[in-house]
């Protein structure tokens, strides 16, 4: 499993950091510290489109987009 970045994820009223990793394809979302009620998750990019892999709120979800999307384009 590769480490790539931590993120800021808002759910509910607070903000939880979240690590980044990539493995067999998918990018997983580990709260960082583990905490609780905080769910790890991971998203797929298959043509072109984000896939979640895990059930998620679409919120929790378009937020993670966000993150990878934006760390995908400082990486080209």
């Amino acid at each position: 499993m590769e480490s790539i970045f931590t993120t800021n994820i808002s759910i509910g009223n607070k903000s939880a950091s979240y690590h980044v990793y990539f493995d067999h394809e998918k990018y997983i979302f580990m709260p960082e510290p583990p905490e609780e009620g905080l769910p790890t998750f991971s998203i797929k990019r298959e043509h072109d489109e984000w896939h979640d892999q895990d059930p998620i709120d679409p919120d929790l979800k378009d937020q993670a987009v966000e993150a990878l999307e934006g760390y995908l384009l400082k990486q080209h």
